[in-house]
């Protein structure tokens, strides 16, 4: 792809997305606005990747910008930009949802005919249900954030058909890995804290570049209008993470065995991921601590 465009690119996901598209030569173009409570983060990120010349910081909201003149030449949307655990709760469920799909529509509704979506969703949207998940089972979300991700899939699905715009959707396990969000369980142990919150969906966990490896999978296969979730194809990985940490006692109990089916991944993503659980957290703890020093400086 020549020129993408990434939502929420100073994020976690997001700006190992750029960092990988600038690795590929790509043009891109970041929509990040920045914030005081995360702005050391961000102005870090953006200092690594902004020497480069083919990386643009939008620092603005995604809904106060003119979309249609930004993506007059974008190839690739990938779409990360949305309300997270903080933004999510039950009280304030109503005007998340309608913050996210509007921002969604309008996002869709500026995409050129010739441009594609790719969309960072959740497994969150199956629920809690036993045995084996695939992405033709019925949704039938039970978390706030996963409401909210469902509502913003099915706008997709709507207004992408009627525009004509390619589409790719990929539900995300838990993506733990460097900069992973501090609300995150994993992050959570990595910097010490004595109260540890567990994450939202327990079902798997992948390492971040993994997950950004299938997002460029995504834009580039030739099937399109695709929903494909994420794996590492191992049960209880994410409870194994907890095993590495020495945090074994925060496992939950009687929890409901699951796995996520890889065939689709696999088959029609051509995605398997590469990085085993203890390397992944191995760089995640280095990356974690490196950050605390220079933070002390």
């Amino acid at each position: 792809m020549k020129k993408a465009l990434v939502t929420g690119g100073l994020g976690f996901i997001g700006f190992h997305m750029v960092e990988r598209l600038l690795l590929e030569g790509s043009e891109v173009v970041i929509v990040d606005n920045m914030q005081t409570e995360m702005k050391a983060e961000q102005e870090e990120k953006w200092m690594r990747i902004g020497r480069n010349d083919l990386a643009t910081l939008i620092d603005e909201r995604l809904e106060d910008i003119n979309l249609e003149k930004v993506l007059k030449d974008v190839d690739v949307i990938f779409h990360f930009a949305a309300a997270t655990s903080s933004d999510s709760k039950w009280p304030r469920l109503a005007k998340v949802i309608e913050n996210n799909v509007n921002l969604t529509k309008k996002l869709v509704n500026a995409i050129p005919k010739k441009a594609k979506l790719i969309y960072a969703s959740t497994v969150e949207v199956y629920g809690e249900r036993p045995g084996e998940i695939t992405e033709r089972t019925p949704t039938n979300p039970t978390s706030a954030y996963g409401i909210t991700k469902l509502a913003s899939e099915r706008l997709i699905e709507k207004e992408c058909k009627e525009r004509g715009i390619a589409y790719q959707i990929v539900r995300l396990p838990t993506v733990y890995g460097p900069w992973q969000r501090p609300d995150m369980t994993y992050q959570q142990i990595l910097q010490g804290k004595t109260e540890i919150e567990i994450d939202r969906s327990t079902l798997d966990v992948i390492y971040v570049k993994d997950c950004v490896e299938a997002f460029l999978l995504a834009a580039c296969i030739n099937s399109v209008n695709e929903v494909f979730h994420l794996t590492s194809g191992q049960e209880g990985a994410w409870h194994e993470g907890l095993r590495l940490l020495g945090h074994e006692k925060l496992k939950q109990q009687n929890r409901i065995r699951t796995t996520l089916s890889n065939e689709k991944s696999i088959t029609v993503l051509g995605f398997t991921p590469k990085t085993p659980l203890e390397k992944g957290l191995a760089k995640q703890r280095e990356h974690v601590k490196q950050w605390q020093n220079q933070q002390r400086l």
